[in-house]
């Protein structure tokens, strides 16, 4: 709901829609695995090239061609430095878009992956026609009443452990049934652990769709790596933001994953 103003005119396919005609190059973009394309795998023809543009650290080079640069902080940034080697002329939208990663992948600048070239690139955008006030109100600034009424549910599951180095919260099918929230506008929702002064590391349990399966998603500092806790259960992403789905009852997959972070810390001691 927050990013409708990005979608371009023309519009978008979204799964089970495909395109009329078989793609014989699909790009693959923010994806460190094919599996992380979810259904949309599905569709892509066995012969197609596969272009895989990304920055997670986890990604594993799943492409026949790949543009996969760590260092950058986000998928956004990687396209606005191939479209300047490639002169291709940003446009506002084009601009507005690409300004969405960053700002977004940044944590609106906050992030440690929040360097001079980052706020470069995020001028330049500006200059080329972002629309970063209107950026700021709708992803930022302009929360429905019902998803207002989620968090108030979500914050009563908060709990501490590990002498209060580690903070977990919940979100139920129920909770999202209730106050009639999709799960895909409740990614922010993972930031407010990882705020609580002296947390190491945030998680937020999520229950999916699909029956006995959980998304997890960590936020940690402190030098603890939560990378390394998602790619042992499939997932991944960067050091300090990481996540992964398991099957399993969330009061189970809780405690799993309680157990490889406090495993994280003691090794941090």
């Amino acid at each position: 709901q927050s990013y409708k103003f990005v979608i371009p005119a023309s519009g978008l396919y979204i799964h089970p829609q495909i395109p009329k005609e078989q793609p014989e190059v699909v790009f693959t973009l923010d994806c460190p695995t094919l599996e992380r394309l979810g259904k949309v795998k599905e569709i892509i023809p066995k012969d197609a090239i596969i272009i895989n543009i990304d920055h997670h650290i986890s990604n594993i080079n799943f492409g026949n061609i790949n543009f996969v640069t760590e260092d950058m902080c986000s998928t956004g940034a990687i396209l606005l430095s191939l479209f300047k080697d490639m002169n291709i002329k940003i446009t506002p939208d084009i601009a507005t878009a690409l300004y969405v990663t960053i700002i977004t992948d940044t944590g609106r600048f906050t992030h440690s992956n929040t360097t001079p070239d980052v706020f470069k690139a995020a001028a330049f955008l500006i200059e080329q026609g972002a629309k970063h006030l209107e950026i700021s109100k709708y992803v930022y600034n302009t929360n429905p009443l019902n998803l207002v009424h989620l968090h108030a549910k979500v914050l009563n599951t908060l709990k501490l452990y590990h002498g209060n180095r580690i903070a977990t919260i919940r979100i139920t099918k129920e909770m999202l049934e209730k106050t009639n929230v999709s799960a895909i506008d409740t990614q922010e929702l993972a930031d407010i652990p990882i705020s609580i002064d002296g947390v190491y590391v945030g998680v937020l349990f999520r229950e999916m769709t699909e029956p006995n399966w959980v998304k997890i998603s960590m936020r940690s500092r402190n030098g603890i790596d939560v990378n390394n806790v998602a790619t042992k259960y499939g997932g991944g992403g960067h050091k300090y933001a990481a996540g992964c789905e398991i099957k399993g009852k969330i009061e189970d997959v809780q405690k799993l994953i309680l157990n490889e972070i406090e495993k994280s810390l003691l090794k941090e001691k």
